[in-house]
């Protein structure tokens, strides 16, 4: 049996996120992912301007710039007939918010985060299966047969956790309604006209809607879409769609997005699961951070960004107090109310985007009453670097329960 002062299990975004931020702050830790390589299955995620500058702050702050694509802002329309309902202007993020607001390709942001990292404290191929919790040490049994202890734990090992699972029981994730499709495709192929005016459209419909964007400096057009169904859909990303399905999924599509489907060949779809909003995010010598502490529907792009957050945050409070425990306490303390806003948000989002009633959408924006993509403004000000310790601002709307808008 093999030992360690800290181990993170998961060696996704969160987890290497976190990983560099513990490397910033002077601190060793050992990574331990189940995959037999590194490697980030899906397309694309996005990091907003909050969540730029906590990478920045972790060291890879020129590696994400080399391998971030920016839009100049994201231009909504009507699902069915092409109305223009909003433009989102990203073209002053830098200014405004301090740093920009980039998209990536998964597997390029993955690599970003693990370039800076020696790779000899990253153990592949280790998938947790049990975990014996003890006064002074947590033992992680592995199905390779690995066994380590560990005198504190950091669990970034997703919505699926099996920490979670051994801290709090059957606490499984729910299927939230809404089913996911994703796509890739190679931007010679999309006329330039679907995506213009800013190569990011989003198209808004009753109980749906469609996003693409460019990514990999342009090269590739990544396509994620949400739809309410009472179907339950598998969660995970590399369940195999078919192109067929996905296009049936959008009736009656106006021109432009008739085009873009109808070059969709592959695709893959899965379901959105989450779980009640909790403060079950571990304790004693156990933190658990990203999607295994929090996850969420990702209607305001912000399930990655809350994890590079926590990454910030936790390795700030290792660095600052003496006793991980005490640590761990304070990132809990500072980081629930502020992600449970975000959750609340993203829901709210959801709800929003999907209102049967599109005419009455379009007047809540219009009006100035709602948008789209929500109040973000307050997630996208946040400064990590110097707030860390402060008790976080919620606006009393993401702070109680979202209800439903029909």
């Amino acid at each position: 049996m093999s030992n360690c002062r800290i181990a993170i299990v998961g060696g996704g975004l969160a987890g290497l996120a976190a990983a560099n931020a513990l490397k910033t702050f002077g601190i060793e830790v050992q990574v331990f992912e189940a995959a037999p390589e590194l490697r980030e299955i899906g397309a694309a995620v996005n990091a907003s301007p909050q969540a730029v500058k906590a990478l920045q702050a972790v060291g890879v702050g020129d590696q994400i710039a080399a391998v971030g694509h920016q839009s100049p802002g994201v231009y909504s329309r009507n699902l069915h007939t092409g109305e223009f309902i909003e433009l989102s202007d990203r073209t002053g993020h830098l200014a405004k918010y301090g740093a920009p607001y980039y998209s990536f390709h998964r597997a390029e942001l993955l690599d970003a985060l693990a370039s800076g990292l020696d790779r000899s404290t990253i153990h592949l191929g280790h998938t947790l299966v049990a975990i014996d919790e003890q006064s002074d040490r947590t033992i992680l049994s592995f199905a390779n047969g690995a066994r380590v202890e560990a005198e504190y734990l950091i669990a970034a090992d997703g919505v699926k956790s099996v920490v979670r699972k051994a801290l709090y029981g059957a606490d499984n994730p729910t299927y939230t309604g809404s089913m996911v499709w994703r796509a890739l495709l190679d931007s010679s192929k999309v006329p330039a006209e679907v995506l213009e005016p800013t190569g990011h459209t989003q198209w808004v419909g009753p109980g749906r809607h469609f996003i693409a964007y460019y990514i990999r400096g342009g090269k590739v057009v990544n396509i994620v879409t949400q739809q309410d169904t009472d179907e339950w859909v598998e969660e995970g990303w590399s369940t195999r769609g078919d192109p067929e399905e996905m296009r049936r999924s959008f009736p009656n599509p106006e021109p432009r997005l008739e085009r873009l489907l109808s070059v969709v060949d592959q695709c893959s779809k899965w379901g959105l699961f989450t779980r009640p909003i909790t403060d079950n995010w571990g304790r004693g010598r156990i933190q658990l951070i990203g999607d295994a502490a929090h996850a969420m529907v990702p209607s305001a792009g912000q399930g990655a960004c809350q994890g590079f957050e926590d990454a910030y945050i936790l390795g700030r409070w290792l660095k600052e107090l003496r006793d991980p425990v005490e640590a761990f306490a304070n990132f809990r303390r500072i980081r629930i109310p502020r992600v449970h806003g975000v959750q609340r948000l993203s829901l709210s989002n959801m709800k929003f985007r999907h209102m049967k009633d599109t005419a009455k959408l379009k007047e809540a924006v219009d009006s100035g009453k709602a948008s789209v993509r929500g109040n973000t403004d307050w997630v996208w000000r946040y400064e990590v670097v110097d707030e860390w310790d402060k008790t976080p601002s919620v606006p009393a709307a993401y702070a109680t329960a979202v209800e439903a808008t029909t």
